[in-house]
């Protein structure tokens, strides 16, 4: 029979705690240098080693990040932390941009509920 992995209250997956949530924010805050770095990186025909390896575990980073950033079910949410970090807008323009139909407070619960979504994959996949 094989063993279950629990968290530190006994669910089948941990939790996802405000240390996670905090490295899950900075990740996606980094998301378009890293981005950039990628694109840059992959452009080169010779890289240094240390070079490559840093190429190499920012794009595994940033699959990993879209990936768990599509498994986010609210539209609402997914559109906000779009909005938010893969557009790269800072947090006034993305509460102006969806203030017809949001409030600073909405938009603020849901980029939370898109971190936290974000974080509970990376965390499930042992990313973080």
């Amino acid at each position: 029979m094989a063993a279950e992995r629990t968290g530190e209250q006994g669910e089948l997956w941990p939790s996802v705690t405000d240390t996670d949530k905090l490295k899950t924010r900075r990740m996606l805050e980094d998301y378009m240098k890293n981005k950039q770095m990628v694109m840059a990186f992959s452009q080169k025909n010779t890289l240094p080693d240390q070079m490559k390896k840093v190429y190499q575990e920012k794009k595994d980073e940033l699959e990993i990040i879209e990936l768990a950033f599509n498994l986010i079910q609210d539209p609402a949410v997914k559109k906000i932390i779009e909005n938010r970090f893969f557009k790269l807008r800072k947090w006034k323009e993305t509460v102006n941009y969806h203030s017809g139909g949001y409030s600073e407070r909405t938009v603020d619960r849901y980029i939370d509920k898109g971190i936290e979504a974000v974080a509970d994959s990376l965390k499930l996949w042992g990313f973080i």
